[in-house]
């Protein structure tokens, strides 16, 4: 398995930053991406319309251009978690995690026994065929990545507990949903969300786990990087399309007025 430099990065106490990608089905995206100097791709197959096929794809540019491919699968079931690392995927973020058990659940579906029981397919992705299957299950078991979304009020009252399952990397803050369930609607500023971010984060540095949050724009990080946050999904291809968009038409518009007065 290639070496994980995002999983690297985060054991050695540094920041992390990649975008979601969710819209564009092109490997063209991807190379662009990894121009861009992210550390990450947060490919999201919970909310898109991307099969596997498009997705492996993706995946499997994200490992030549250098850039970390971590898939999200629609669900926490070994199905959805195996396939999604059998595409190549360096690492699996899990949505909608609230209890310690469904935490182990996904640790178990993402790691070679002995850690785990994910099954051994043998394909090409994974390069056994230039590795020993020994080596190439240690490599693998080291180097995923395993992300888990607080994104509820049973995840947040549960946290201390998830982070302490063994081989948790990361507790992601799913920003909206969790607001949603704490009835703050979208203010991510607002006391009782902040409370929950905290006690996300000091789980985190109890267990020695690392912790992230989802923002459209980079000023707002600046909170979350010193609460401790050190996964920093910033932005969408979506959002980054439609920034340009605006951008481009604001640049026109004086022209345009002018023309149709």
């Amino acid at each position: 398995m290639h070496p994980n430099r995002t999983k690297a990065a985060l054991r050695a106490g540094g920041a992390v930053a990649g975008p979601i990608i969710g819209e564009t089905r092109t490997v063209g995206a991807v190379k662009i991406m990894a121009q861009g100097g992210f550390d990450f791709l947060f490919i999201d197959m919970e909310h898109s319309m991307f099969n596997m096929e498009t997705a492996a794809s993706m995946v499997q540019m994200a490992l030549a251009c250098g850039i970390t491919p971590l898939l999200r699968p629609t669900d926490n079931t070994y199905a959805d978690v195996a396939r999604a690392l059998d595409s190549g995927a360096q690492g699996v973020i899990i949505p909608r995690v609230e209890t310690a058990e469904q935490a182990a659940a996904a640790v178990s579906y993402a790691k070679y026994p002995p850690l785990g029981r994910r099954g051994a397919g043998g394909q090409g992705r994974n390069a056994y065929e230039r590795r020993s299957v020994l080596q190439a299950v240690q490599e693998s078991n080291a180097e995923t990545l395993i992300v888990l979304q607080i994104e509820s009020v049973a995840g947040v009252e549960n946290v201390e507990r998830i982070a302490a399952v063994p081989g948790v990397d990361v507790l992601l803050i799913g920003p909206q949903d969790l607001s949603i369930a704490l009835e703050t609607y979208g203010n991510f500023t607002d006391p009782t969300f902040v409370e929950a971010a905290q006690r996300i984060v000091a789980a985190g540095t109890q267990h020695n786990v690392a912790t992230g949050m989802v923002e459209k724009e980079a000023a707002p990080f600046r909170r979350w990087y010193d609460m401790g946050m050190r996964f920093l999904v910033i932005s969408s291809d979506t959002d980054m399309l439609s920034q340009g968009a605006e951008r481009a038409m604001r640049g026109l518009e004086e022209f345009i007025q002018r023309a149709n007065a």
